[in-house]
């Protein structure tokens, strides 16, 4: 930076800064690595701004042009794995806005983008298709930014071609989504700045389809990704059978999945004790596994068997920390000192 950006620079921090403490936040500005709450490495954020159940680790750029986000990635993982942090990434056109960053903005839930989404669908079955196109590239970016937080890749304040390409080049998007996305997005552009533009009905099914293959997806992934440790162990369970059975033996658990969750939703406590059904949560999650295609099927178990091995080595730390496996390591040493061990 030249002096003169650097000292534009600095005020534009500081001036953010201030915005935070007008909220209640308490602010440490370009803190030293002994005052950071948690170990980020040699990473030394702008801001970090504490406030109970919604802390920001804030990283600030002078622009998003040409910035990798590969080493964000991994600060913004580490941070999601404290409850109540989160890591931004923001520009200094974002200080210059009314709202205050990672303060106001809310993404809807993946139930209410679905619950949109098919409100959208509606609209295309009643030919009424600039509304439902444009209600469905609405669905669609928000999903994007959704996904992105969700997987903790900093850009859900970039532009949508940012985060299009962003998206694409970590994986979360096909080369065909990507190139799809991007038609769209054309077509797009010129319906929302007021230009005419010929509609046909391929061009709206392809979004519609795109959208409905990535809300899919992305919502599956995150219910399995929240589920309770208890819960992830029912399921895994659950899905290795699932997924060893024949097609007419996987329709049959289906279906048995859509009854226990009718029970739910009538409420019956009495019916639910009798037939074992009380855990909305991982019945839905299963419910929307059952109803996989052949192809989405495959894709989520290669997703989930990479998953499912994070998840043990993460669980196997945790009880490493908290010493839960303390007595085994020392009932193997004793076994070991004792002669009762052999080599494999």
């Amino acid at each position: 930076m030249t002096n003169n950006t650097k000292i534009l620079y600095d005020e534009k921090v500081k001036f953010l800064a201030e915005k935070y403490e007008t909220q209640g936040f308490r602010v440490l500005l370009e803190p030293k690595t002994d005052e950071l709450p948690f170990d980020l490495g040699n990473y030394q954020p702008d801001i970090i701004a504490i406030k109970d159940g919604s802390s920001l680790v804030i990283e600030v750029k002078n622009s998003l042009n040409r910035l990798s986000v590969d080493r964000l990635k991994a600060i913004a993982e580490e941070v999601s794995t404290h409850p109540g942090w989160h890591f931004l990434l923001v520009t200094l056109e974002d200080i210059e806005a009314k709202s205050l960053p990672g303060t106001s903005e809310q993404f809807p839930s993946w139930q209410e983008l679905t619950n949109r989404f098919m409100q959208a669908h509606k609209l295309i079955e009643n030919d009424e298709i600039e509304p439902a196109f444009l209600l469905m590239w609405s669905i669609f970016e928000g999903a994007l930014r959704k996904r992105a937080v969700d997987v903790s890749i900093p850009i859900e304040r970039f532009p949508v071609i940012g985060l299009l390409r962003h998206l694409y080049s970590l994986g979360e998007l096909s080369i065909s989504q990507f190139d799809l996305a991007q038609a769209c997005f054309e077509v797009w552009n010129r319906l929302a700045h007021g230009y005419i533009e010929n509609l046909n009905l391929p061009v709206v099914h392809n979004l519609d389809n795109l959208v409905r293959e990535l809300l899919t997806e992305w919502k599956i992934e995150f219910d399995v990704s929240q589920l309770s440790s208890e819960n992830l162990v029912a399921f895994r369970a659950w899905f290795a059978e699932f997924d060893a059975t024949d097609w007419d033996k996987r329709e049959e658990l289906r279906q048995n999945l859509i009854n226990q969750s009718l029970l739910l939703a009538l409420g019956n406590e009495k019916l639910k004790k009798e037939l074992n059904v009380n855990d909305e949560q991982l019945i839905n999650v299963e419910c929307d596994v059952s109803g996989l295609s052949s192809e989405d099927l495959a894709a989520f178990r290669a997703w989930f068997t990479e998953f499912d091995a994070a998840a043990w080595d993460k669980q196997i730390e945790k009880d490493v920390a908290e010493g839960r496996l303390d007595a085994l390591a020392q009932k193997a040493l004793k076994h070991l000192r004792e002669g009762r061990c052999t080599d494999l």
